[in-house]
């Protein structure tokens, strides 16, 4: 049996990771992108836990870099779209909420992306769809022209919480408003024309999340656009989500609550499956408390 690694050893490891230059570059793979042991995972993890500021500064550099250098700076939905010279053909062909996510990532350690790589911040403001949300399948621009609720919330959680410094711009604003719009007429996990759950899955907290999604972090983007727009979410919107998760949910009776983890996205019985590491397998289980989703539960009710 392989006993789990401290949280504080995991980190280091994680930091020691990081700190080699291979870990961002190998002759046989695309080892910084690769779900779900490359070094965009390892940051991420660090991120979703609060200790973005432990990524070491060559990893960042490094990392930055690679968005310069590596991506094709736009979402190939036309055939004209896509590269066609030689020295681009090799370019990531990167999605919405992958490149939301490593904005976010990049924010939290002090990067100021705005600046640096504006266009990443303007991919997601022009792919919005009629409907308010994203989608990371181009054909969803040709054809159906319906969002994901998973492509849609890191772009929206770029916006909400990664201006600073500044006022919002009137396109900014109707880009939030957009997607909460979209988010409760989807009541966060709902199909809008059948009312039922899209995946039951979604109704379990996930933590690390990565890309992925859950009604928590979904209900978490809303409360802070509600308070951002001094705007009432529905009556009763707040309480219902709660309540479908409530088998996740200990309350004492006294007025405190702990959330569970009910989803691993690296579960090999899951969607997705995938590798670990070491500071991945040193976060709470399934079943267990998870003292990082507990700000978020307690947000809902302020």
């Amino acid at each position: 049996m392989t006993l789990k690694m401290d949280r504080a050893t995991a980190i280091e490891a994680s930091i020691r990771f990081l700190e080699n230059p291979s870990s961002f570059t190998s002759d046989s793979d695309e080892i910084s992108r690769r779900k779900w042991d490359g070094a965009w995972w390892h940051m991420t993890a660090l991120y979703e836990m609060g200790e973005a500021k432990s990524i070491p500064a060559p990893a960042v550099e490094r990392a930055k870099h690679l968005l310069h250098t590596q991506v094709w700076r736009k979402f190939v939905i036309h055939t004209e779209d896509a590269p066609v010279l030689p020295e681009d053909l090799d370019l990531w062909d990167c999605c919405h909420c992958e490149l939301a996510t490593f904005y976010q990532v990049l924010s939290a350690c002090g990067c100021d992306l705005e600046r640096e790589m504006p266009w990443i911040r303007e991919w997601l403001l022009s792919h919005q769809l009629p409907d308010g949300g994203l989608n990371c399948d181009p054909d969803a621009y040709l054809y159906s022209h319906k969002s994901s609720i998973v492509s849609t919330l890191p772009p929206l959680e770029v916006v909400l919480s990664h201006t600073k410094g500044r006022d919002f711009t009137e396109k900014e604003l109707h880009f939030l408003d957009e997607g909460a719009r979209y988010l409760i007429e989807h009541q966060l996990v709902c199909s809008k024309s059948s009312g039922q759950v899209i995946h039951a899955d979604w109704l379990k907290p996930c933590f690390p999340r990565f890309f992925e999604y859950d009604l928590l972090r979904g209900l978490n983007f809303l409360v802070g656009w509600s308070k951002l727009r001094s705007t009432a979410l529905p009556e009763g919107f707040v309480e219902k989500a709660c309540a479908r998760m409530q088998d996740y949910i200990d309350d004492d009776g006294k007025g405190s609550r702990q959330i569970k983890i009910g989803r691993q996205v690296w579960d090999p019985d899951g969607e997705w499956g995938g590798e670990t590491f070491a500071l991945l397998e040193a976060l709470p289980g399934i079943g267990e408390v998870c003292e990082f989703l507990h700000l978020e539960l307690e947000s809902t009710q302020t």
